[in-house]
């Protein structure tokens, strides 16, 4: 199990690390400091890196997203494992979906809201066409910011959307 962490490990570090200079590239900032400082964490332009959605059926979980996001995910295989590989190229974070032993979905964690574009009816129109389950329906933030709403996927997880309409 040592060897698939590593394995898995290095895989998403070398993803992260493509997307991390694809979004340096885009940033205009110049730092001549190399060390991470307070004053740098404050001016991240998201902190969120990377995350990962567990599957136990990955062709399932790949065919949800790609129908409910309208996008193409890459499915991967690696020793023990299998991933599906949201596409990063322009994004601050990296996604992938994981059939792996120890990655079990669960509506009970951590909720990751998937940026929903202008307007996330859109998205969440095609949710329960696609085996998912409608919990919160679309809400105006508190603050008046924008809306959010949140379901779980075909795995059991639960996801948000966020959007500004």
């Amino acid at each position: 199990m040592a060897v698939k962490g590593l394995i898995l490990a290095s895989l998403v570090s070398a993803i992260c690390f493509d997307s991390c200079i694809n979004a340096d590239k885009a940033n205009t900032e110049t730092t001549t400091n190399n060390t991470l400082t307070n004053s740098k964490i404050k001016d991240m332009k998201s902190y969120i890196s990377m995350f990962e959605i567990p599957a136990r059926d990955i062709l399932r979980a790949i065919n949800f997203y790609q129908a409910i996001l309208d996008i193409k995910i890459e499915k991967m295989d690696v020793e023990g494992m299998q991933m599906g590989i949201l596409p990063y190229e322009g994004q601050m974070a990296t996604g992938i979906i994981i059939q792996a032993e120890g990655s079990n979905p669960s509506a009970d964690g951590v909720t990751i809201y998937l940026n929903a574009g202008e307007n996330l009816q859109v998205i969440l129109d095609r949710v329960e066409k696609n085996g998912g389950q409608i919990i919160v329906l679309k809400t105006a933030h508190a603050d008046e910011s924008g809306y959010f709403a949140i379901f779980l996927d075909s795995e059991g997880n639960k996801i948000g959307l966020n959007s500004p309409k």
